[in-house]
């Protein structure tokens, strides 16, 4: 759990977060509120918010610095 963090975007520090501690997507909604902003999130569809961010950085140990870096979306199809 402790493991040193690596240089990847915001999305895949979560994930990987998510990872290390057994959390899923309703744990994260459980903190942020919402199951399909976390989700949205997670795919690349939305971007995080200020909000989420620090909730996060919280929940799983990861410096905000480090989720307030730039990554893209998919587009909508």
């Amino acid at each position: 759990m402790d493991r040193d963090l690596p240089e990847v975007d915001p999305v895949e520090m979560i994930k990987i977060r998510m990872e290390d501690f057994g959390f899923n997507t309703t744990t994260l909604a459980k903190e942020n509120g919402d199951k399909g902003t976390v989700s949205k999130v997670l795919n690349y569809k939305q971007s995080l918010s200020l909000a989420m961010i620090r909730k996060f950085s919280h929940l799983l140990k990861i410096p905000a610095e480090r989720l307030i870096k730039e990554y893209p979306l998919k587009k909508a199809i």
